[in-house]
């Protein structure tokens, strides 16, 4: 004879455990999926401050340097200034100059650091998948003045994560 204990005893079929384990593996994936994202996304701020540094850094250092190539040391007097020495007129490196001889701002035009280097060419710590690029222009005329009075600095850094980051300032031939 039967007992009507057994009958009456309640569980899981195959069926149900396999739609359980199905629709878990679809949360588990769903969820997975949004995790990734967030975790790309939360390195983004890290380069961005890096990305800062280097700009700074790279604007600093091209900044304390002379105006051009024929001003005076310390920018007592300015090229183009009566009794003083004609502006060169040319942007870039003179006759082989080597980045610790840097020696006016745009002695930088065209400079390309992969890994970005301090003045003295060292790699920077810390920023070895970054690159830095570096042009210098004639920008007078953004203001209205003769293009030579005017220099725009333009530091582009680039993260590992392929993303741009510009910096820029001007300097004047004052």
């Amino acid at each position: 004879m039967l007992n009507a204990h057994c009958i009456n005893q309640r569980g899981y079929s195959l069926i149900e455990l396999i739609i359980t384990i199905a629709l878990t593996g679809i949360a588990v994936i769903i969820f997975f999926s949004v995790f990734a994202v967030t975790q790309r996304q939360s390195v983004e701020p890290v380069f961005q401050v890096k990305s800062a540094e280097l700009g700074q850094a790279y604007l600093e250092e091209i900044g304390l340097k002379r105006y051009d190539e024929n001003s005076p040391t310390g920018n007592a007097l300015r090229c183009d200034a009566p009794s003083a020495p004609a502006c060169s007129g040319a942007l870039g490196a003179e006759g082989g100059e080597t980045r610790v001889l840097f020696d006016d701002i745009d002695d930088y035009h065209n400079l390309s650091d992969s890994p970005p280097q301090d003045a003295l060419g060292n790699n920077r710590t810390g920023f070895n998948s970054f690159t830095v690029n570096v042009s210098v222009t004639y920008a007078g005329t953004d203001f209205g003045l003769t293009a030579q009075a005017l220099k725009r600095i333009q530091v582009t850094v680039i993260a590992p994560d392929t993303s741009r980051y510009v910096f820029s300032q001007y300097r004047g031939n004052f």
